[in-house]
């Protein structure tokens, strides 16, 4: 069944390398992938800003190095060039497809570790060989299929490696809890990689409490401490490995560790306010039966004993605190949820089982067993369509009508999320958004779901960005609008001559 998943994982996520290529439509990876370049080309593992550690760079620098030593040509500039956020191209396909497999082989190997993870638990727990494996494979399914988790596996950035060290962490401390070999090894491999991917400090916490918790160290507090003290030298170790600067520049990571968090906490416009019911309404949307299972395990707590028990104040040692953490933040993104599906999914896996064995009777398990996994299932759909919404055909359609319509070397104003132009075509101006500067002029105009659409969707919430944009479209009038992703408007001024040019929608 192990081998069943990891397919339909792949299945779901190698199309969307590909997605919007050359355009890189991403907010975060052409920055991300800039600084790899620039580390590889320098011979410097100094990323000099530290918004996010070092991880993901060393992967993009592995990348670069690799293809260089087989002779394939990666150029510094030309491998990403940025025009505005959310708005880049590469020369280079194949170099940003194959850093993107990397996230893709990470992503496959988290649902791995979520089904070692309950399988596991579960034979040890002495529960039926059969619905161990149907109770692993249904978690680690639930986690292959989510949206969420696919679409982020197509993008180079931190999100995934952090999915990934949550589950190793996981897996390593049922490991400690049941007194198998390696666990102080994947524990510290586990919390550095999570250290080194987002500075995810809330995966040490279910470590300590395996530790804690761990029958055959309950009783020997001093070999608990060495084990502890090992597995956080471990953790120092990767973390200095994949954030050397953390040596070399400290002022520097915690300059940048103090930097995000005053970004998540200040705010992001049209990301932020209400934090907790936006990611209980993402949770839902994207994998509904982790929500729901999230809640039967707090039942099994109090019904169940012995290693199940364990486990799963093991794993909500971990959930909870980071779900706390999310909500309290202003700035909230649902890309943030990668690294708690896992424990979600390793939740379900060892408490539904656990609980359906001792309330549901014999003669409904079947019928029971086929809902839960249908449940399970129902993001797969939304999994399948993900390509056309990542490949944002909307933008390369808004560049053609540009090209057709608007003569070479003319002001056009472009805001974020929108199309690549070509800068040697056209006169290119930025804008992050248009209402910033209502009296932009230009001779097409280019606004945008991602950016425009922001305020214009709920202007009582955003009374001057509205009335900014108001001021602009009574200077200027929709020439094309395109649908095929989020949605892209061309706008020209309505003193130029008509070109009869129908929206499309």
């Amino acid at each position: 069944m192990a081998a069943a998943v990891a397919v339909l994982a792949l299945a779901l996520r190698v199309p969307l390398v590909v997605a919007a290529l050359p355009g890189v439509g991403n907010s975060d990876e052409p920055l991300n992938v800039s600084v790899g370049l620039r580390m590889a080309s320098d011979g410097t593992l100094d990323a000099h800003s530290y918004r996010y550690p070092g991880l993901l760079c060393e992967v993009i620098v592995g990348v670069t190095d690799t293809f260089r030593a087989v002779g394939i040509h990666v150029p510094t500039h030309g491998a990403m060039r940025i025009e505005n956020l959310g708005v880049a191209h590469t020369d280079s396909r194949a170099f940003i497809v194959a850093i993107r497999l990397v996230g893709v082989l990470v992503s496959v190997a988290t649902c791995l570790l979520v089904w070692a993870a309950v399988r596991e638990v579960l034979k040890t727990s002495e529960v039926p060989e059969r619905w161990a494996r149907i109770a692993a494979a249904v978690a680690a399914a639930a986690v292959a299929v989510s949206p969420l988790a696919a679409a982020n596996s197509a993008y180079a950035t931190p999100d995934v490696y952090a999915g990934f060290a949550v589950a190793l962490t996981l897996y390593g401390a049922t490991r400690v809890l049941r007194g198998t070999r390696y666990a102080d090894l994947l524990c510290g491999l586990g919390v550095g990689i999570a250290l080194g991917a987002k500075y995810l400090a809330a995966a040490v916490l279910p470590v300590v409490v395996a530790y804690l918790l761990a029958p055959g160290l309950r009783a020997e507090r001093g070999k608990r401490m060495i084990r502890i003290a090992g597995v956080a030298a471990i953790a120092a170790a990767v973390f200095a490995l994949t954030t050397p600067g953390i040596l070399t520049h400290p002022i520097g990571v915690f300059d940048g560790l103090r930097a995000e968090a005053v970004h998540y906490q200040d705010g992001h416009v049209g990301a932020q306010g209400g934090a907790p019911g936006y990611y209980l309404s993402a949770l839902f949307r994207d994998q509904p039966l982790l929500l729901a299972a999230a809640a039967v395990a707090v039942v099994a707590l109090f019904r169940t004993a012995g290693l199940i028990r364990r486990t799963l104040i093991t794993v909500f040692a971990y959930a909870i605190p980071q779900f706390f953490l999310l909500a309290v933040m202003t700035v909230r993104f649902d890309r943030n949820l990668v690294p708690l599906t896992p424990a979600l999914a390793v939740l379900a896996g060892v408490a539904v089982p656990a609980v359906f064995l001792t309330v549901v009777p014999r003669t409904y398990r079947r019928a029971v067993t086929a809902v839960a996994v249908v449940a399970a299932f129902i993001p797969l759909a939304a999994a399948a369509r993900l390509y056309p919404r990542l490949d944002e055909h909307s933008r390369i359609e808004a560049a053609a009508w540009v090209v057709r319509n608007v003569p070479g070397h003319q002001p056009v104003a472009v805001e974020s999320y929108g199309p690549w132009l070509d800068p040697s075509r056209y006169r290119l101006e930025p804008l992050t958004f248009a209402a910033d500067k209502p009296t932009v002029d230009a001779r097409a105009l280019i606004l945008t779901e991602h950016a425009a659409g922001r305020f214009l969707s709920d202007p009582a919430d955003h009374p001057r960005e509205a009335a900014a944009y108001r001021e602009i479209m009574s200077r200027y009038r929709l020439a094309a609008r395109f649908t095929a992703g989020s949605w892209i408007a061309v706008y020209v001024p309505r003193a130029a001559a008509e070109k009869a040019v129908r929206p499309v929608r």
